[in-house]
């Protein structure tokens, strides 16, 4: 896993969001640990029910990431809609 293949991927998803006003981050890409952390920004959507439920959410993230990253991976997506644990 590298960096550039995990933000070209990102890059992807991040389209379709932007397009209701909501952004994709980059948070980290360790390929020692093979972590990657994305964070969803909602700071211009202004119907946060509008994009994607969390849940549907991370399987697309996670289909879309395997497609440009051939190892097994851990995904963590920060949602602000998912009450901290």
């Amino acid at each position: 896993m590298d960096e550039v293949s995990v933000a070209a991927a990102v890059e992807e998803l991040r389209r379709p969001l932007r397009a209701d006003g909501a952004d994709l981050v980059l948070v980290r890409a360790d390929p020692r640990t093979a972590l990657v952390e994305l964070r969803l920004e909602l700071d211009g959507v202004g119907c946060a029910e509008c994009i994607l439920p969390p849940e549907r959410l991370a399987e697309v993230v996670a289909d879309v990431l395997r497609r440009g990253i051939p190892q097994e991976f851990e995904l963590v997506l920060h949602d602000p809609r998912i009450p901290p644990a």
